[in-house]
Order: C-alpha cells, then structure tokens, then sequence
C-alpha cells in the first residue's frame, strides 16, 4: 500500500490553492453534472485542466468525482468527460454508477477507478467485489467501525479511505430516496436537499453531528488505511484551509489534537459539536444536533489567516529539488535542476571573483515557488565573475521550466473503437413473465402463496422456516456474517434457491455459497450498462432503480432478466442509528408495531425495525403503477408489500394480477417525473 494520504475538497480554483498550500497531499474536485455536489461553484473545462496542473506540479494527487447515477443517454457524455479528465492527467475518478466504471475501464485500464462511498461499501466481501471489477480504492461508508475498517483494509487487496471529517448523513450513502421522491432531488444524482435537517415530531430525529476523528488520525495511519478524507466541497476556501492544515498537522506529527485545535475545528462548522460514534461503536443520541452558528467575528481572524496562506503567488514548500551549478570560462554557467537546465555567460572577474557561497546564497532564493533545494552541488572554476542577478535569473528560468515540465499531462492513449461490442449481442430476452412479490411477515406470504405470484420473496429468517427464495437483510456488518450464513444454510436446507441482493457484498456471498442471485434496488440500476456489469458477476434478475423515468427504464437492455417496483410504500432511507428507539425514549421498542415520523407538513413515514436493530424510513404514500408495464420490456413486476396486512397483500394482489380497481391515495413515484 502506499503512503497515507490526506484529501482535501476543492469546490472551485481558490478551494484547491486552499488545500494544496495548507497541506493536502491529494485534492477532490467534481467536474461537468456527473457529480455529487452538482450545487458546488465547480470548474470549466480550462480551469479544471489548470487545477490539475497546479496539484500535479506541487506533488499533489488529483481525485475527480464522477459519483452519480447516469442514464443511457447521459453515458455518452459522462464518458466524453471521463476522456478529457484522463487525458487532463487526472490521478483516479470516483465512481458510483457501475455501468460508467465499466466503460472508462474499458477505454482506459490504466485509468485508476475509486468506489464511491454511494456505493455502499461496508464489508470485506463488498470491497472485494469492487477490487474484482477493476476498482483500485474503496471510499468506505462512514458507518464503519474501527474493526471493520481494520478488517477491509488489512483483507481486501485493495487500498481503502475513510471519511475523517465533515457532514454525516443518517442514511447509508447510495441507500437514500427520501429528497428524491419527495422533492425530484435525488442524492444519487448530486442534487440531495437535505430532508434529514428537517423537523420531525417536534425535533430533529435525523441530524447528526459532524463527524470529526482527529483524535483517531494516528491510529488510522497505523491500520494501514490508505486516504484520509475531509468533507465539505460546498464550503468556502478558508474551511478547507483551516480544516485540511489541522489534519495535516495531526498527521505528519502522528499525534491527537491539541485543544486549541479542536476548538478551532468546532468555531468553523460544526453541529453541536462532533461525534466519532460510529468509528468507535458508540452509537445512541449522543451522535445527534444542529447546525451551530457560531458569530463571525469570532471566526473572521482565522478565516483572515488561512486565506493570508493560500493567496494568489503564495507557495508552501512542497517539492524537493535537487540543484547543481556549474561553471567554466570555457564553456559558461549552467545550472540544472532535476532534468531542466538554464545557461549564462561567463567572464574572468576584474576585482572580485563569484564565490560558490555567493552563488549558493542565490541559488537557495525558492520563494515564491513551490520548491525547496534538497540536494545543491557547485562546481566553479576560480577566478569567474558572475553577477547574484545573472544566477537568480537562471534560478528563476530553471525553476520555471522544471514547475512546466511537472504539470504537463502525461502521454495517455485513449482507446477508441467499438469496446464492450459484445454488450449489442444481447441474448433475446423472454417477454412479461408475471408479478412478483416481497413481502416482511411469514402471515403475509402465507396469503399470497396460491394467488399465481412468479416468485415471493421473504425476510431470510422467514426464509429459513419456509424455504422461499430469501431477502437479504440490506444491511448487515462483517461481525454479523455468521449468522447471516447461518440463516442461509437453513434456508437452503428448506429449498432455498434464490437470494435477493441489495449490496455487492451479497452478490459474492451468496453465489459463494451456490444460490442463483437477483438484485434488488439498492444496487442502484440506472443504465443498461450496469445490466452488463452485474451478469458479469452472476446476477440472473435485477431490480431497476425507481428513480428511473419510464422512457428511462425503456431504454435498459441487458443479458439478464429485469424487475421493477409498481406498488409499495418505497424504502426511502436506511439507518445504522436506531430511530425507533430515540421515539421511545431510548427504550428498543422493534417488537411494539410500526413507529411514525410526521414532517413540518404533517406527513407521516413510517419507521420498520431491520436486522441489527436497524431502521428503514418508507414513504409516505404508496406507490401504485396501474398501467401495462410490458412495453417498458420487463419480464417481472414487483409488489413490495410492508405495513399492509396479509389480508391487504391479498387483495392488492388480485387487483393488479386481475385488472381490478384500487382505492385509495397513491403516487406514480418518480416513473413519470423523474429526478433531477
């Protein structure tokens, strides 16, 4: 592995002048609309190239965010940007859409590929996974405990970075819907509005405070972790600059923070302070509060200092170089430095003679660029004169020439051609098989066994008792895993055939222990090209996203069999932070029926209890697709039943497998009005 690296946001060309001269040894950026902060000042294309450039000559790693959900139509451009960013000389994008990643892989192997934090990456299995499709580095979700974090990064081949400070979401980063369906603005697609810091039931049940583990930044050093990474692309330059210079400081020193530091982290942003909560393993109400607003005069001298620090000319010492002058009457003055060089003439002295002390005291004059001299050599012949202007001004030229040859891109080959052909070889795909169902409750697959589903899906535990095919929990950690597999083996002893998988940590699992794997929505399906790349790794049946657009979901063609969701109260969000326990007064009530959360609005979500005493948040109104899905080109559709009771999940069912009218409030979703 390499060494340890801390990365810094950039929002905009000041934001990355802010984190290069306060100490970041690699920068992310988002570029074009194919990014996670879409809202974030951002670049053109000329400035993006320059800021590449910059970073690349200072030393410093490029990291580009590439991290959204794209659409069959949007990959064509979403690849355009990915060619100008490599050819650019960009380090390594940060991929969410497995689709997209497998295009730019295909045109570019060398290309270093980052799995983003979007896609909910938590265990060893799922980093594997990512490894095994081409990914170099997995952006861990910030749920992660100190163990886990150990575990991947010591088992996983591949190199890992963890979230060390900035904004913490309640939801599993990929695993949140609520801003979508709620409002078109979709997380997955860099547009979140942030519905979690809202009010609900009175209070603030789902903001968290900022995450901070400076006071882990030596530990994570020595557990091998590749990339300390800073939120916060969306704040201004200065708080990248004072945030990035105190975690540079922490970890070149390779000590915890002082308290002056951390008070200095808390007066620039925080939420009631900060919590470490999830690292550590110490969940409750602790992790929870507000944005506090702290007056700016209390902050304005450090936001005077830190941009004192990354001002236009300013240069931080960053990059060694290795001098050597030399001088004959006979062949002149040259100076080279690291592969440049710079001449000048040279004459006998008429009084005093040029001392190799004068011409080092010229030579060591770097201020005002980003080198500093490691290694100086003189060779002079005596007797030479050589005015201090004539050695500053070759200094000056062979530094320039050395800072140009640093920031040229490097020769990249772009492969072009009809790549991946074989994804237009489809096999014919068979046409509407029928409906199919999931369902929460043993009672509620019990009313629709003889009803015609294709296929019910049931809880595992259920599955275990049961023997039909099994819905994995969406979440679940490497220390639970056991009895994961546990329940599977029980499964499979009943009949168990088919697993449905949320997370590329399933694929692997469960085709590991021989179940045929579908894929459920939380792989996040957008594009016909993630169809490709997970047949690649044995998906038989996948789960379109339903925050496609229906002449999106037209458009996705694929080598495997496809499934959408047309009637359910949608899961919107899912909680590693027990909400149901904080509405009951920090007492776990998971057994005591089904808990609300009501909006400034006066609507009401419904919290179910998961495994690991974890929390799904549905929507608020059901989802219900009446109209003939077949055109679309589906060969399944999905009932996913929640709250409703078995009697429910049975007449819903007649309905649609009949044609029978509904009553009630419904919602076409986002199938229609698609997200931002």
């Amino acid at each position: 592995m390499s060494k340890i690296e801390l990365l810094a946001p950039a929002g905009s060309p000041e934001g990355v002048r802010a984190a290069v001269q306060s100490g970041a040894g690699a920068v992310y950026m988002g570029f074009g609309t194919f990014n996670a902060r879409r809202n974030a000042q951002g670049f053109s294309a000329d400035e993006m190239a320059d800021a590449i450039a910059y970073c690349r000559a200072r030393g410093v790693k490029t990291n580009i965010t590439l991290n959204i959900l794209a659409g069959d139509r949007e990959l064509d451009t979403a690849l355009h940007d990915a060619k100008f960013l490599y050819e650019a000389g960009a380090d390594a994008l940060i991929v969410q859409d497995l689709g997209l990643a497998r295009l730019i892989h295909a045109h570019a192997p060398d290309f270093a590929l980052h799995a983003s934090t979007q896609m909910t990456i938590h265990t060893l299995d799922g980093a594997k996974q990512a490894r095994d499709l081409g990914f170099s580095r997995v952006v861990l979700s910030r749920e992660c405990t100190r163990d886990e974090v150990r575990l991947i990064t010591e088992q996983a081949g591949v190199e890992t970075e963890v979230f060390v400070h900035g904004a913490l979401c309640m939801c599993y980063s990929g695993q949140c819907y609520l801003s979508a369906v709620i409002g078109q603005r979709s997380g997955n697609r860099g547009l979140c509005a942030q519905p979690c810091r809202l009010p609900y039931n009175g209070g603030y049940p789902l903001s968290l405070k900022d995450l901070a583990l400076a006071g882990h930044v030596a530990e994570l050093a020595d557990l091998g972790v590749s990339s300390l990474k800073i939120e916060g692309r969306m704040k201004r330059p200065e708080y990248t600059a004072i945030v990035t210079k105190i975690y540079a400081d922490l970890l070149r020193e390779h000590r915890n923070p002082t308290p002056e530091e951390r008070d200095t982290l808390r007066r620039v942003f925080s939420r009631d302070g900060f919590t470490d909560g999830y690292y550590t393993g110490k969940k409750g109400d602790a992790m929870f509060g507000t944005k506090t607003d702290v007056p700016l005069h209390e902050v304005q001298s450090l936001y005077d200092e830190a941009a004192h620090r990354f001002a236009e000319g300013k240069e931080a010492p960053l990059v060694p170089v290795s001098l050597c002058f030399t001088a004959r009457e006979d062949t002149g003055a040259v100076l080279s430095a690291d592969g440049v060089s710079s001449a000048a003439a040279v004459e006998r002295a008429r009084t005093r003679p040029t001392t190799p002390e004068m011409v080092e005291k010229s030579l060591r004059k770097t201020g005002g660029t980003p080198f500093y001299i490691k290694n100086l050599r003189i060779e002079m012949e005596d007797g030479l004169a050589l005015p201090a202007s004539t050695v500053n001004a070759m200094r000056r030229d062979a530094l320039a020439l050395l800072l140009a040859k640093r920031a040229a891109p490097p020769s990249r080959d772009w492969l072009e051609g009809p790549l991946l052909a074989r994804d237009d070889d489809s096999r014919p795909r068979t046409g509407f098989c029928g409906y199919t169902a999931s369902v929460r409750t043993k009672a509620q697959a019990d009313a629709l066994r003889d009803l015609g589903l294709e296929t019910i899906y049931v809880p595992l535990d259920v599955a275990a008792q049961t023997g039909l095919p099994a819905v994995l929990p969406r979440i679940f950690s490497d220390a639970e895993q056991p009895e994961i597999e546990m329940l599977l083996g029980e499964a499979m002893s009943r009949g168990t055939k088919t697993v449905l998988a949320g997370n590329l940590g399933h694929i692997a699992l469960a085709r590991r222990l021989g179940f045929a794997v579908h894929g459920d929505f939380g792989l996040n399906a957008f594009n016909s090209k993630t169809l490709y790349a997970l047949a690649e790794m044995g998906v038989q049946r996948q789960t379109l996203s339903f925050e496609a657009r229906l002449a999106q979901i037209r458009d996705m063609r694929g080598p495997l069999e496809t499934e959408m969701i047309v009637y359910g109260h949608l899961p919107l969000m899912i909680f590693e932070n027990c909400a149901i326990r904080r509405q009951h007064g920090g007492k776990c009530s998971c057994e005591n029926g089904v808990t609300y959360l009501t909006d400034r609005r006066g609507e009401r979500f419904a919290l179910l209890p998961e495994y690991g005493c974890r929390n799904t948040l549905l929507g608020n109104w059901a989802l219900c697709l009446r109209e003939d899905v077949r055109p679309l080109g589906v060969q399944t559709a999905r009932l996913l039943f929640t709250i409703e009771t078995p009697e429910e999940c049975a007449r819903i069912t007649c309905a649609f497998l009949e044609g029978n009218p509904m009553e009630g409030e419904f919602t076409n979703g986002l199938y229609k009005r698609g997200v931002e």
